[in-house]
């Protein structure tokens, strides 16, 4: 739920139209079909974004009804939500070891070492590798780990598609590097 960190807390003239509007939230939850209980969560802050976007922008306002900019972004919520868990259940699936395989693949070098060893050095590892990297590129390499493809992660952080694939590039040095090391002194 990206969203969390974006929404700051509502006027009073929002909080009362996110009252009067409230039910749209069950009313959404129940045309898509999806369990109140389990999606409420999902939705509730995309819900509240949407307030406070369209009361702030009157030619929105204009343009369309609010049920209809509030369903939008509910629904991008819980395509969100879908994709993180294909993202994560994709992870799952091929064990422990896939995000470095993946890395690998990019790389273009062995790191059978890694594979091999402990989880302590592969802690600590991650450690220096996240170290080097700057915030930007820790999300991305951290989300590479969870098996998120370099599409997703420019979608997931709002971060431009190019942006991702230099910034990747860069992570991919630091990763080379960092093996190259471990490999001299190992």
């Amino acid at each position: 739920m990206k969203n969390k960190q974006r929404i700051r807390p509502l006027t009073p003239t929002e909080r009362k139209f996110a009252e009067e509007k409230y039910h749209l939230i069950t009313d959404f939850l129940k045309r898509s079909k999806l369990d109140a209980e389990e999606f409420f969560d999902i939705v509730v802050f995309d819900f509240l974004l949407s307030v406070e976007i369209y009361l702030n922008s009157e030619d929105l306002q204009n343009k369309c009804n609010f049920e209809a900019f509030s369903y939008m972004y509910m629904k991008r919520a819980i395509y969100r939500h879908f994709r993180e868990q294909k993202a994560l259940k994709r992870s799952s699936e091929a064990g422990a070891d896939i995000s470095f395989d993946e890395v690998d693949a990019y790389i273009g070098k062995s790191i059978n070492s890694m594979e091999n060893s402990s989880s302590l050095e592969y802690e600590e590892t991650i450690k220096q590798i996240e170290s080097i990297l700057t915030m930007e590129q820790q999300r991305i390499f951290f989300d590479k780990l969870e098996g998120y493809s370099l599409k997703e992660i420019a979608d997931n952080n709002g971060i431009k598609p190019k942006r991702v694939y230099k910034q990747f590039g860069k992570i991919k040095s630091v990763v080379a590097d960092v093996m190259d090391e471990q490999r001299l002194l190992g």
